[in-house]
């Protein structure tokens, strides 16, 4: 028995039977098409599970397996087949002879719903369409298949093609968008290990390089430990370092070897570099005014892919924090309004899903909309573009 997970959530109207809700959907592919994983989720092999990953047993009624899933419980990537309803038909009498049963079982079955399947299909296709589900990843790899862990953001597969192919990755865009993440899921898909450091104006050389002591001996370096035995190594806020630092960087990716403290060292063919920045290396702009302009030799060392809000890992991140659905779709709209109108009026402000997910999180602990709103949210952010942002915008 194979039972894939599919949601964070508790269903919501709980079981048929025994009306137990602390159960999840789950996908049984014991006679799916598709092998162990599921990644169109088109056979109706649906069942309840307990929290503990078993199969719900209904309280030992051994029915378990005629569970089936509500179109309002589709949260991920799942589009059910779905086949007809059975005629509701009453219980049998004792006897088998009672007449008043009889008429009564009679009149059932002439009430009970004729149900056609083409018909609950468009009435499930108009619900999902238009609506988009965040992305699961698998990596296909010398004839082995592996899933990455988690949720992923859209643009994921598109940076771990890029590194598949031996070519090094700058990854633009705001923050809070999940680049750091994105850098460690593709590692995790490469099967490589995954080293990250944060750049500033004050970051030396030796960080990169690692440094002699006194005595001559040689302390090696996180980059220096990928850049020989291989590993993704990521570059975090690479618009913000030093252009010395950038040089460095610059040597390390231009040349299958370089120099470090203690002799020359050849570049592992396994190792790839990550690099995740704000602005496109062009200086300070009015949202990141600390940014450095970055020297156009090193950024033509990168392939430079823009990363943008993932607005359904966003929701999916929110939901998993354990505040209410509808809840949950307010404060999305909320946060959402707010992004927009300061993008809009070129306001110097940000509105990430950091926001939204912390937003959540603060409302699932118990605080009050007008205290979250305050911390999460607004957070100093002067009357004048409050108003500006908020006008119109719909309540928590």
């Amino acid at each position: 028995m194979s039972l894939i997970k599919h949601g964070q959530r508790t269903v919501r109207s709980g079981c048929s039977r025994c009306g137990s809700k602390d159960l999840y959907w789950a996908h049984d592919t014991d006679s799916s098409k598709h092998g162990h994983y599921c990644p169109e989720h088109s056979s109706n092999n649906w069942t309840l599970i307990n929290r503990d990953g078993t199969r719900h047993d209904c309280q030992g009624t051994g029915n378990s397996d005629s569970h089936e899933p509500e179109a309002a419980e589709v949260t991920e990537a799942v589009k059910p087949e779905i086949t007809p309803a059975a005629p509701v038909t009453a219980p049998a009498a004792a006897d088998g002879s009672d007449p008043v049963m009889a008429a009564f079982q009679a009149f059932m079955a002439a009430v009970a719903p004729k149900v056609d399947a083409s018909q609950v299909h468009s009435i499930v296709d108009e619900r999902l369409r238009g609506l988009v589900l965040p992305v699961r990843v698998e990596v296909t790899r010398n004839g082995e298949t592996k899933p990455v862990e988690g949720l992923a953001h859209k643009m994921l597969p598109v940076v771990i093609t890029i590194l598949s192919t031996g070519k090094h990755v700058m990854m633009v865009g705001p923050a809070g968008t999940g680049k750091s993440h994105i850098a460690s899921q593709a590692a995790e898909a490469l099967s490589l290990e995954s080293y990250s450091i944060s750049l500033s104006p004050q970051t030396p050389t030796s960080a990169i390089l690692g440094y002699c002591t006194a005595t001559g001996d040689y302390v090696r370096s996180l980059f220096r430990e990928a850049y020989e035995n291989g590993g993704v190594f990521h570059f975090d806020e690479v618009d913000n370092s030093h252009p010395s630092v950038l040089a460095v960087i610059n040597a390390a990716l231009a040349n299958g070897s370089m120099a470090f403290p203690d002799g020359m060292v050849k570049r592992s063919p396994d190792f790839r570099c990550v690099a995740s920045a704000n602005t496109y290396g062009n200086g300070p702009d009015r949202a990141y005014v600390g940014r450095q302009a970055m020297d156009m030799a090193t950024k033509d060392r990168f392939e430079i892919v823009s990363i943008s809000v993932d607005e359904a890992l966003e929701e999916a991140l929110c939901m998993s924090t354990g505040l209410d659905g509808t809840k949950v779709r307010l404060v999305l709209a909320y946060v959402r309004h707010l992004r927009a109108a300061a993008e809009g009026f070129k306001l110097p402000l940000s509105f990430s899903p950091r926001r939204s997910h912390g937003a959540c999180t603060l409302l699932a602990a118990g605080m009050s909309v007008k205290d979250v709103t305050d911390m999460s949210v607004r957070r100093g952010i002067s009357d004048t573009d409050w108003r500006k942002v908020s006008d119109g915008a719909p309540r928590i």
